[in-house]
């Protein structure tokens, strides 16, 4: 940044006032939502117009469907006042030509706009920010843009470069879907892009995603104890980029919702006073109306009653209650009797994430508050705890898309299909976590539209969207040929037979990864490979497998091979086999499992691995087959065993 005066760095300060600094400015400095006064050592007392919602400067209101939108802005000193300001905002749309010229913009003067109690709001004394003032925006409007300027009494002066503040207008149309079975995906966006989720479809053309969930912003406390919603800079982000990110999405019919969870202080869903769980309410409905979420999960974690340190109103403020005694089930659901008040169920949808026996609301009128529960321990099967509610609203079993095993390494997702089907044939929604632009999940999403959706498969377009870009790579399915060759095969772990010198007890002992090599040849063209040289020890079933192949059968609908695991050929008398296994309590056992199997996949990334459906340690390994069937494992004392993800190069 060059050397500026204090007035114009002032003025760039001031310029900020609505969490974003205009382009046309002599400096660019953004101060994030809720940061402290800029003008704090400025003399005079100044004024400027903010959004709210920490919305920057030309943030997009949408008029979906033929519904009137709404913005919120309000008035900030830069002291506090000493007695009262009245406060006059006015559509001031003369201006935007001004702005034009300034910001290389081509606005148009939106119609009909209006303002809640004709604009007029007061600052009470001793405090320096005013009430929020609803902009009313109608349908069918002309124009694109409403610009809202503001003048105050009592020799306050606004702020030059931040004297009114723009919002765009969109008018759009949302799709309408209503599938038997909602299916919900959160989205971990400080790693991964939402756009991901739009590009899968049912085989009819209707999204797989119903609803896609922003995870997550968090619910604090301000110094002056009131619950806000706080975004860190990867919600952010996706606040500021909404025209790109969750307008895409609405078009093509998914509802998006903003997930809230505690942040290691008092304010939670079960800790809010009335007087908390009432602003709480207006920060929800000012995030609605102004990015346009469809709705907001409810995950209560992380909120200080959870982690032992609850300290009650008379530290925190009259924003929570005060002791953890009533931070109960009952204070939850009164939390959103007042949170419907102001976002009734036309116009907001509420779901409750939760996986613990007191972290989620109860009462006998919470069907009436709630549109849908996810049970969040992934893999597991629950109805939701401490009352019945209708399985309509139930989401009792979800899945995680991390696909990773104890170790940390990729590993197959898994889908029960049993809890599947008593999903399809008993309850409303179905849930996924944290959908990963670097995983192939084609086969998976197969798994469950086959069971959910009567025999529907899932469509993907390919494209991939990293975290923060808005043109996606394409990723083009890997061919049968791309396979053929030799590669480097690297294991993400072994383990040796180890003896103790003390008291010669037996285990097995893990240590780094190994490598070797492996060809793949054509079998059946098209259809089949023969995998020459794979080596789970040191020696002994490399020697087999230099001679006799297994075989990988090629899916063109994935672009994957799986292992075909079964007796794969005789060498000098003996029948050989492949198998999934582990080590067990004798350790020179290493038992085959004919429920696992490993399969070859590329991954968007590019990244070529073998994975296993198995959650523990398990390797791909070859066995000596027995006369009466029995598969018996191959590894020698003190020969290493390779076992876990396999990943492939050359």
């Amino acid at each position: 940044m060059k050397h500026i005066t204090f007035k114009s760095a002032f003025m760039a300060m001031a310029l900020v006032c609505s969490g974003v600094a205009f382009t046309a400015c002599e400096d660019d400095i953004e101060v994030p939502n809720n940061a402290s006064n800029p003008w704090e050592n400025v003399g005079e007392t100044f004024g400027a117009v903010r959004s709210a919602a920490g919305a920057r400067m030309g943030t997009t209101l949408t008029v979906r469907n033929g519904e009137a939108a709404t913005g919120y802005v309000y008035f900030e000193l830069s002291k506090v006042a000493d007695t009262d300001t009245q406060v006059t905002f006015t559509v001031n749309n003369d201006l935007l030509q001004s702005y034009n010229d300034k910001n290389g913009t081509n606005y148009t003067a939106y119609s009909g706009v209006t303002l809640a109690n004709g604009g007029t709001v007061t600052i009470p004394a001793g405090q320096r920010k005013s009430d929020y003032v609803a902009v009313n925006i109608p349908a069918g409007g002309d124009g694109n843009a409403v610009a809202i300027t503001a003048t105050a009494n009592d020799g306050v002066t606004v702020s030059q470069n931040n004297a009114m503040y723009v919002y765009q207008v969109a008018q759009v149309n949302i799709p309408q879907h209503n599938k038997a079975i909602k299916n919900l995906c959160y989205i971990e966006v400080n790693n991964e892009n939402p756009l991901n989720a739009g590009e899968y479809t049912l085989s009819n053309g209707e999204p797989f995603f119903d609803i896609v969930s922003i995870f997550a912003a968090n619910m604090n406390l301000s110094a002056d104890g009131k619950p806000y919603i706080y975004c860190n800079d990867q919600v952010t982000f996706v606040l500021q980029h909404a025209d790109e990110i969750i307008r895409p999405l609405q078009e093509k019919g998914i509802k998006v919702h903003l997930s809230i969870l505690g942040n290691h202080d008092d304010a939670g869903m079960r800790s809010l006073s009335e007087e908390g769980a009432r602003a709480f309410a207006q920060e929800l409905k000012m995030y609605a109306d102004i990015y346009g979420f469809d709705g907001f999960d409810f995950d209560d974690e992380y909120s200080s009653y959870a982690e032992g340190t609850f300290k009650g109103s008379a530290t925190s403020g009259s924003g929570v209650v005060a002791s953890v005694d009533e931070c109960t089930g009952e204070n939850y659901t009164r939390m959103l009797e007042i949170c419907r008040e102001v976002l009734p169920k036309s116009e907001s949808a509420f779901g409750i994430y939760w996986y613990r026996e007191d972290d989620h609301p109860v009462g006998s009128n919470l069907e009436d508050l709630i549109d849908y529960t996810v049970y969040g321990t992934y893999g597991a099967f629950h109805e939701y705890y401490s009352q019945d509610v209708s399985n309509e609203i139930e989401a009792p079993y979800a899945i995680t898309l991390v696909g990773e095993n104890d170790n940390g390494n990729a590993r197959i997702v898994p889908v029960n299909e049993e809890y599947l089907q008593t999903v399809k044939d008993n309850y409303g929604y179905f849930a996924f976590y944290n959908l990963r632009s670097n995983r192939l999940y084609t086969p998976t999403f197969d798994e469950v539209a086959d069971i959910l959706y009567d025999g529907q498969t899932v469509e993907w377009t390919g494209n991939v969207y990293s975290r923060t870009e808005m043109t996606p790579v394409q990723f083009s399915i890997p061919s049968y040929d791309s396979y053929i060759g030799t590669w480097n095969v690297t294991s993400a772990n072994s383990l040796y037979y180890f003896i103790s010198t003390t008291d010669d007890s037996q285990w097995w002992d893990w240590h780094s990864s190994k490598e070797f090599t492996i060809r793949i040849e054509a079998r059946e063209a098209g259809k089949t490979y023969n995998v020459y040289g794979w080596e789970s020890d040191v020696n002994s079933s490399g020697t087999v497998t230099d001679t006799l192949p297994f075989v990988m059968e090629y899916n063109e609908d994935y672009g994957t091979a799986t292992v075909s695991v079964g007796a794969f050929g005789e060498l000098n008398g003996q029948q050989y086999a492949m198998g999934v296994g582990t080590y067990t309590s004798n350790p020179i056992s290493w038992p085959a499992n004919e429920a696992y199997i490993y399969r070859l996949e590329t991954s968007p990334g590019g990244t070529v691995q073998m994975i296993s459906n198995t959650q523990h340690r398990y390797g791909l390994s070859v066995y000596s087959v027995g006369e009466d069937g029995t598969y018996t494992s191959l590894p020698q004392v003190t020969e290493d065993h390779s076992c876990g993800t396999y990943t492939l190069s050359r």
